[in-house]
């Protein structure tokens, strides 16, 4: 495990979702999260789908961060931004007291424009995956 999630990104609870960054290189990582304590994002006893995708988003801002304190850079603020979600695909909404586990990779990388790819599994089993825009 990395450093404090919540020295890596700045969002706090109700909208911070993963738990902990588990494994990051400079173009992959790896978080989990598990949804039994953020109600915000649960509906029916199940992750709602943006969740999922702001899960993706935040394990890419947490690996950037984390890269970056790794690299002598930890007093540059870091700024990020969704820019557009696409081929994102529902499997199944995982119920809220699951683990989950998100992972990204980096497809393309222009300037400050990167274009990741991610999944999420629950159990094995893959509940979402898609791309996501970030300028970062």
């Amino acid at each position: 495990m990395f450093s404090d999630i919540e020295k890596l990104i700045p969002h706090r609870a109700p909208m911070r979702f993963i738990d902990a960054l588990v494994e990051c290189t400079e173009n992959a990582a790896a978080a989990t999260t598990c949804f039994a304590d953020k109600s915000f994002a649960v509906a029916g006893g199940k992750v709602l789908e943006s969740a999922l995708v702001e899960c993706l988003a935040q394990t890419a801002a947490a690996s950037r961060r984390h890269l970056a304190q790794a690299n002598g850079k930890a007093n540059e603020p870091q700024f990020g931004m969704l820019v557009a979600v696409s081929n994102f695909k529902i499997h199944s909404r995982p119920l809220m007291e699951k683990t989950l586990r998100i992972e990204i990779f980096e497809r393309k990388r222009l300037g400050q424009m990167r274009m990741i790819s991610g999944r999420i599994f629950c159990d094995g089993e893959m509940v979402a995956s898609g791309d996501l825009s970030l300028y970062a």
